[in-house]
């Protein structure tokens, strides 16, 4: 052991004229650390900054000791200061940095992947806090947090990988980011991000899709038909679309042509209970059409047999129709389907 603190205080001397001596502390917190012995280093280090606070090397290590321990908020302090006094342990620093925020990245991405989106929100968290400047980081924890139902954290996480994004070569995390303002109903961010992406992005066929929604609901309603034309020109038969042009002809109050969306938004997607039932109700209620708003709810009840509003609606255009035409069949049969629907709701109330 003597030896060894004779060398040590050798290279001391020979260096302090341009570095100055380190202190004892570091010196034996040194050789812990060369046995292995952490917690022995970890104190040394402590106390050594007790004495000289603004010793570099020493935050370095002890930043070092933590990131052994993966006490990653720790470990980032001591290295923040041990730069902020001198740059001289920065590559080892930054070197240590990647290499944990990546293993924590990739543990993340495993976990989300495999369903455990807890643990990956937990990895995830702590590789953007030794890397604020990870994109991909930001963007999976916000997939994450969509996930686990966190929309308000979802919208922060994406929108900080978007910043951190300038070139929107990440188009898709923009256009997530985009969906969820509008599911949230915050239409001004939802179109404006809309635009954006169409700015990069022209034909961007979802940022077109928003914008369209966006402008119905903000009561711009020829823009949005404006849009709607531009998707449907190379999605003819997307329902979806479809739907929401039915719904904006809804809102002009163009009834007739609601009608031929809705009908048609059925058509290709029979299970679209809400779009056969909006056919069926204009035809009822407004346009007063008893024989087309009888098959409406025919057809409604061949995909959706046992509902109660439905059958109850077909009964009410039956016997509409039943006393337009003086049939008494049709009145019948208007009667049984109210009384089945009567049935259906005590049975589920």
């Amino acid at each position: 052991m003597k030896t060894i603190i004779t060398i040590l205080a050798l290279g001391c001397l020979l260096a302090f004229g341009l570095n100055g001596c380190q202190s004892t502390y570091v010196t034996s917190a040194k050789i812990y650390l060369q046995q292995n012995e952490l917690d022995n280093a970890k104190e040394q280090l402590q106390l050594g900054l007790k004495e000289n606070p603004n010793d570099a090397q020493a935050h370095y290590l002890l930043g070092t000791i933590h990131s052994h321990h993966k006490e990653y908020p720790a470990m980032i302090e001591e290295f923040d200061a041990s730069i902020a006094i001198s740059e001289k342990h920065k590559a080892d620093i930054d070197n240590i940095k990647a290499k944990h925020s990546r293993d924590l990245f990739n543990a993340g991405v495993e976990h989300f992947n495999g369903g455990q989106t807890d643990k990956a929100i937990d990895e995830l968290k702590m590789a953007i806090l030794i890397d604020p400047d990870d994109q991909e980081g930001w963007a999976l924890l916000g997939k994450a947090y969509i996930r686990t139902e966190h929309p308000d954290d979802a919208i922060s996480a994406l929108e900080k990988a978007a910043e951190l994004d300038p070139t929107f070569e990440k188009m898709d995390d923009r256009v997530l980011l985009m969906q969820i303002y509008y599911n949230q109903d915050m239409v001004e961010e939802a179109l404006n991000m809309a635009m954006e992406i169409k700015g990069h992005d022209p034909a961007n066929k979802d940022a077109i899709k928003v914008a369209a929604f966006c402008y119905n609901q903000l009561g711009q309603q020829e823009k949005a038909f404006e849009y709607y034309q531009e998707v449907m020109k190379d999605n003819p038969d997307d329902p979806d679309m479809i739907f929401n042009l039915g719904l904006l002809y809804e809102d002009m109050e163009r009834y007739e042509e609601a009608v031929v969306q809705f009908a048609k938004s059925f058509e290709l997607n029979p299970q679209d209970e809400t779009a056969i039932k909006k056919c069926g109700l204009i035809y009822l209620e407004i346009l007063k059409d008893n024989p087309k708003a009888v098959d409406s709810y025919q057809k409604a009840l061949e995909s959706f047999p046992d509902n109660p509003d439905f059958l109850n609606n077909l009964g009410i255009a039956q016997i509409r129709l039943g006393q337009e035409k003086d049939d008494q069949s049709l009145i019948d049969a208007g009667t049984d389907a109210i009384k089945r629907a009567t049935e259906l709701r005590g049975q589920n109330p």
